[in-house]
């Protein structure tokens, strides 16, 4: 009964466990895709679940040149293309392991940071009727002709959150570096040297210009 009873737990699968693709000996579960799929949207497009499901809901939404990967089947192919890439890149020996391990390292911060501003900032940052209008002015040329149904509207809301984004995060950025105490006195050394050098390398130039003008005199 024990070994019975054993045998059924673990051929239970949680939900979300489900393997929708295997990549070689790779595997994405349901879980993942999502976890995948709703973190890109919130990076990229600042939007939550449920704003994404409603997008998501619509088959038009496939086309748009966007908005497109939040077609399910689109985001899944995408998915798969940059797993298979970033796999040989560190597969392939006439990589640089050096320069993918750094590559690696920069998107992190990019991304961990991008993250955090947008979380942390997020509740103060309110998108008025008037500034959607203000941004729509300031770019008919670009939206000419494009109706401005709710999909629009939230394309328009979205546009003036990360603009308004930009600027909070620059000051949270200055405080921060306030209260860091951030050195960088062995940097500003460093670009003196490289400045003082590259003077150096000016120098012989021009004493050899003054020389062909007075050979000439």
């Amino acid at each position: 009964m024990l070994f019975i009873a054993v045998t059924l737990v673990s051929g239970c699968k949680k939900e979300g466990d489900e393997v929708m693709v295997k990549i070689g000996g790779e595997k994405i579960t349901l879980d993942q895709f999502n976890n995948y799929y709703y973190m890109f949207a919130k990076m990229m497009l600042n939007m939550d679940k449920k704003e994404v499901d409603k997008m998501a809901a619509n088959p038009e939404i496939e086309n748009h040149p966007t908005l497109n990967l939040l077609n399910k089947k689109k985001f899944m192919d995408f998915l798969i293309s940059r797993k298979l890439l970033s796999n040989k890149a560190f597969s392939d020996e006439s990589m640089n392991k050096k320069d993918l391990e750094t590559i690696r390292e920069l998107a992190e911060l990019q991304f961990v940071s991008s993250y955090y501003l947008s979380q942390k900032l997020k509740d103060d940052i309110k998108v008025t009727d008037e500034e959607k209008n203000n941004f729509y002015n300031r770019n008919k040329e670009r939206l000419k002709g494009v109706p401005v149904n709710e999909e629009v509207d939230n394309w328009i809301k979205q546009q003036v959150f990360m603009e308004k984004l930009e600027i909070k995060s620059n000051e949270f950025i200055l405080e921060l570096l306030g209260e860091a105490g951030v050195n960088k006195e062995g940097f500003k050394k460093y670009l003196a040297k490289i400045e003082k050098g590259t003077d150096k390398k000016e120098e012989p130039k021009e004493e050899k210009k003054a020389d062909k003008k007075a050979e000439k005199k």
